[in-house]
């Protein structure tokens, strides 16, 4: 029987221990998420609230439309030639893109038009993650109505993309390559959070951070996030809203529109 007891004693202790860590663990309040928002940004965060004890957290940025040099994150929007190289012909193609959807804070879809000679029009449609891309065309118009050419290829430093491709006319090898400038690159950057106040009950989280240096202009600044969890998926009430802090986690903020993802606060 004493050993009985002691074993129950001793599950009882354990159990107690092991719920005052998991206390002790949770002596935070947290709010993170990833979600594109208009116009071509995207924002993915985690952030600790730990009260007096000090706050903590990331937060990742990218605004597909601000340029910026050095970042390795592209956006391809355009239009510019796009040569076709196949048995050491060169068959130049002009190539528009004029939709970017951005998917994370490195990685977009897009979509365009383009056409070989003005008799053949086609559409494109792809994606871009860092530097690396691929598409595809499709032939809607002209004697070769129909036709798919499937690109992959990377993003070079000076804006110039190239790769090989594969066609439903079994041509082989296939090349591709558009000149210098054709892709840019923008802002994007990480930063530590440096405040946060997240309200479970509330579903609220303002959180604060510093955008690092390597952006003229930018860097330096003191920068203030608000955000409302609504639900799942975002789309269906969540909100955000970011600006120039006047104060750590203070500060006006202008609401954006989510257009994909979710936030969380709990």
């Amino acid at each position: 029987m004493k050993r009985l007891f002691a074993a129950m004693t001793a599950a009882l202790m354990m159990v107690a221990l092991v719920s005052s860590v998991v206390t002790a663990s949770r002596l935070f309040t947290h709010a993170t998420g990833g979600i594109a928002m208009s116009p071509s940004q995207y924002a993915s965060f985690s952030a600790f609230d730990y009260g007096a004890s000090g706050d903590r957290g990331t937060f990742n940025y990218t605004n597909f439309a601000y340029a910026a040099v050095g970042t390795g994150v592209w956006n391809i929007v355009g239009t510019y030639p796009l040569v076709v190289t196949f048995a050491g012909i060169d068959y130049t193609h002009s190539m528009t893109v004029d939709t970017v959807t951005p998917t994370s804070t490195k990685a977009t879809a897009f979509s365009g038009t383009g056409f070989y000679p003005a008799v053949h029009t086609w559409t494109v449609t792809g994606s871009v993650t860092g530097s690396d891309l691929s598409f595809d065309l499709l032939y809607i118009n002209g004697p070769l109505t129909g036709y798919t050419f499937h690109a992959i290829g990377t993003i070079a430093a000076d804006g110039s993309m190239s790769g090989t491709a594969t066609d439903s006319l079994f041509e082989t090898p296939l090349t591709w390559s558009t000149p210098a400038g054709s892709a840019h690159e923008v802002l994007s950057y990480t930063a530590s959070v440096t405040c946060a106040d997240v309200s479970s009950s509330a579903s609220t989280a303002t959180f604060g951070f510093t955008i690092p240096a390597g952006f003229p202009g930018l860097s330096g600044l003191n920068i203030v996030a608000k955000v409302y969890d609504g639900g799942t998926p975002g789309t269906n009430g969540d909100t955000w809203a970011h600006g120039v802090a006047n104060d750590p986690c203070e500060g006006p903020a202008s609401g954006y529109p989510i257009t994909s993802g979710n936030l969380v606060v709990h």
